[in-house]
């Protein structure tokens, strides 16, 4: 009897003992949620689309408003040219039209008196002839004086260069007293005067594992951080994929162009995020 007593009251301190050391499970209700896959890489912050200003123009830079980081509007000023020798064009051309038209009113009253002439039995059909093609002449030189006064003064219009559309000069490559040529008469397509794009949407070109590449496909959202600002998350828009692979270090990769909105203009191109 003691011995079954002993091994009892063993047993029976055994199992308080497990009793006491039992965990703490935590409970918690069952809820549907959303699995999400990611895919994750680096880039580079770039402009949608690079505007190179030239001018047609070909001469030396009187004034250059503009500097980097200046925002430009359609019809701004940019660059103005020194407009000497194209304005002495523009009035001889103008001087060239006025004794065109001189000479057409004179070559119209003559053909006029030679008309009654005609009638008149006066002067010979040969004479009326050439009366008849000088003021032919006449009308033919007012048109070609017209062609060449309009070309001289887009010539002159030329020589002030301004915005082509709303954007942001990021490159300026001249200055004031810089001579520039044209970039419809010049074999080398022209000088550049600045580069300009619209910052309010920006994109990053990041470099995605071809592992990666089949979870990721155009218009899906994408979150972009920056070096910068990195407790921030900037929210974008898978724009395409490239379909051309980059090799890099043996690994294929894919660039995918993310557009983002930048209206307070904090992404800059080139940052890396």
């Amino acid at each position: 009897m003691r011995r079954y007593l002993g091994a009892a009251l063993l047993v029976a301190a055994a199992a308080c003992a497990k009793k006491q050391q039992a965990p703490t499970v935590q409970t918690a209700l069952v809820t549907r949620r959303d699995i999400i896959i990611d895919a994750q890489a680096n880039g580079t912050i770039e402009p949608i689309s690079i505007i190179e200003v030239k001018s047609k123009a070909s001469g030396v830079i009187t004034q250059m408003p503009v500097e980097t980081g200046t925002q430009v509007n359609p019809g701004d000023l940019v660059v103005q040219i020194d407009t000497r020798d194209v304005q002495n064009r523009y009035n001889q051309a103008k001087a060239q039209l006025d004794a065109a038209e001189a000479k057409l009113a004179v070559a119209e009253s003559d053909k006029k008196r030679n008309e009654e002439m005609y009638k008149a039995r006066v002067i010979t059909p040969q004479e009326y002839e050439q009366v008849a093609v000088n003021y032919e002449n006449a009308k033919s030189g007012v048109v070609s004086a017209k062609a060449n006064l309009d070309l001289a003064k887009q010539s002159l219009e030329d020589a002030t260069v301004r915005a082509p559309t709303t954007g942001t000069i990021i490159d300026k490559t001249v200055s004031v007293g810089t001579v520039i040529a044209s970039a419809t008469g010049s074999v080398s397509g022209g000088t550049t005067i600045v580069k300009m794009a619209d910052l309010k949407t920006v994109r990053i070109r990041a470099l995605f594992n071809e592992t990666d590449i089949g979870n990721v496909h155009p218009g899906q959202p994408a979150n972009v951080t920056v070096d910068a600002y990195s407790d921030r998350r900037f929210g974008g828009t898978v724009e395409k994929i490239e379909p051309q692979a980059v090799v890099q270090q043996n690994v294929t990769m894919f660039p995918v162009l993310v557009n983002l909105e930048n209206r307070e203009g904090l992404l800059k191109p080139g940052m890396n995020g």
